[in-house]
């Protein structure tokens, strides 16, 4: 992730860089309590963003052992929440008919590195310090740091895959282009976003499970996220709400969250009940884009 924490400070929307950009409401972040948050809303693009703190000691104490030690970043076997979300995901690119060489961007763990191995040639890269750590658990290739500044070869991958990862970066124009100088011409990017103007948010409002600065940074419209996508290269090739798994204790959690029952998040939260419970709300879009192809 990239860490400026005067973007996040900004009145402009950090989309179309509009500004007809008004405050809804404030919110303290989940993760560590003493930090507010406010959440924007653009009305030239309907883009919502997250204002607030953010910096390099705050992400690393949000992203710490703990983050990746919860059942919906942690395996317990091939039938938890997070495998079966990888394996899916894999199988859905192959049948996009993607191939070729793969990074995860984001990818904690590594579990969908490991199982898009069947598919693709893949590595990952990961904001958190033990990464590598984690990719020599599995026997699979993750790098630790900043995506932004990553040195990767120009042109180098066919695929990227944000999976719940863009919604994170505090300036996602420059994640969008350093992604498009890492893909070749045609090359793909799939990933999965929140949607702020989804039923679900609209009715939701301020107890919207996925308003969790800053984990999340930004809640899509499908406008800001054509914007996005076409002022960086690239096209939307699908867009679909396919939902995924979800462990059933991380379930209770983010609903003691909506029901602001703060108190009750640690208890859920260390309940042995890891089934993965099938969940689609309709608010989260997986979306397919393509780098369009320079014109010769």
């Amino acid at each position: 992730m990239s860490i400026e924490s005067g973007a996040s400070k900004d009145s402009r929307c950090p989309v179309c860089v509009g500004d007809h950009v008004k405050a809804l409401f404030n919110l303290k972040s989940p993760y560590i309590d003493q930090l507010l948050y406010q959440i924007r809303h653009c009305d030239d693009c309907g883009h919502r963003f997250a204002a607030g703190p953010v910096t390099e000691q705050i992400l690393s104490k949000v992203y710490d052992n703990a983050f990746h030690a919860s059942s919906q970043q942690q395996a317990n076997g091939p039938s938890s929440a997070v495998m079966l979300n990888a394996v899916r995901r894999a199988q859905w690119l192959s049948e996009c008919g993607l191939q070729g060489r793969l990074l995860d961007v984001g990818a904690g763990r590594g579990y969908f590195v490991k199982a898009a191995q069947d598919h693709f040639d893949t590595r990952g890269i990961d904001y958190s310090a033990n990464a590598s750590l984690y990719g020599q658990a599995l026997g699979v290739t993750l790098d630790s740091g900043d995506f932004t500044h990553a040195h990767y070869a120009a042109e180098s991958f066919d695929v990227l895959t944000f999976w719940d990862v863009l919604a994170s970066m505090i300036d996602v124009h420059a994640t969008l282009s350093h992604a498009a100088r890492l893909l070749r011409p045609g090359g793909h990017i799939a990933l999965t976003v929140p949607m702020g103007d989804s039923l679900t948010c609209r009715l939701a409002n301020k107890r919207w499970p996925l308003w969790i600065p800053p984990v999340n940074l930004h809640y899509f419209s499908k406008k800001s996220l054509e914007r996005l996508m076409h002022d960086n290269g690239f096209e939307i090739v699908r867009m679909e709400c396919q939902g995924k798994r979800v462990s059933l204790n991380f379930l209770l959690v983010k609903l003691a969250r909506s029901l602001g029952l703060r108190s009750l998040e640690q208890t859920m939260a260390k309940l042995p009940l890891r089934w993965a419970v099938p969940i689609n709300l309709g608010d989260i879009q997986t979306v397919l884009v393509r780098r369009r192809q320079c014109a010769s």
